[in-house]
């Protein structure tokens, strides 16, 4: 009766061994546990084929004791890892679609100045579910120009904050609002500054001028927008490397 139990449970134990041998995507999981789990079914099935070379009947009830306690230990881990599956970041970050009208400015950009001399790369990309635009610029020389354009809860106007590189003073920095004009592909954004202690009034300016090229101006009035002087202008030319 004793050999012919044993019979049966090796059989019935003999193709969970093997069907999981060969279950590769199981065995390859990123889960130790599962490893272990099949490496406990392999060495139970290994023992029982050894259970009629054991003399002690201590040592066969031990060997069964121990086999069912880590049979069930390793299932009960196992049903629980596997409520929490582990989650792996993908190599590309998630698209996302932007809501603002300045989508033309999505994109990796070279900008170069009115000498046409490399300036800095400009990375443009969408934020805040596609809300909010956000602008950082790498100078050559280490530093960093950061803008953003969004809008909120409370103002439904478009808004440009800008702060500039290490070194630059604080004119341009602040919050400037989006005023559409009649030329759809100039986008501007004014706003209010202080010049050497004087009251002014500046603008940052976009021009689309085509899908591989964009001019972004700054540009400063101290007569009340009556006349402006251009502080700088830089090219941006799509980088599609």
């Amino acid at each position: 009766m004793q050999q012919y139990s044993l019979k049966y449970i090796k059989l019935f134990l003999l193709p969970i061994v093997v069907f999981n041998s060969f279950d590769l995507n199981w065995f390859k999981k990123n889960n130790l546990i599962s490893k272990f789990y099949l490496i406990t079914f392999a060495l139970l099935l290994l023992l029982l084929y050894m259970y009629k070379y054991l003399y002690s009947n201590i040592l066969k009830i031990s060997l069964i004791i121990v086999s069912c306690f880590a049979i069930f230990t390793f299932t009960i881990i196992e049903s629980y890892g596997q409520k929490k599956p582990i989650l792996q970041k993908s190599g590309q970050s998630a698209q996302m679609d932007s809501q603002t009208p300045f989508n033309f400015l999505i994109g990796t950009w070279a900008s170069y100045n009115r000498e046409s001399t490399f300036a800095a790369y400009c990375h443009i990309k969408p934020i805040s579910s596609g809300n909010a635009i956000e602008i950082k610029m790498e100078h050559p020389d280490g530093t960093l120009s950061v803008g953003l354009i969004y809008t909120d809860a409370m103002d439904s106007r478009w808004k440009l904050v800008w702060v500039g590189a290490d070194g630059s003073d604080l004119t341009g920095n602040g919050i400037r609002y989006y005023e559409p004009g009649l030329n759809p592909d100039r986008y501007v954004f004014k706003g209010n500054t202080n010049v050497k202690g004087q009251p002014a009034i500046d603008r940052y300016v976009f021009e689309n001028v085509n899908k591989d090229t964009v001019i972004k101006s700054y540009e400063i009035s101290l007569d009340g927008g009556k006349s402006w002087e251009v502080e700088y202008i830089f090219t941006f030319k799509r980088n599609n490397k």
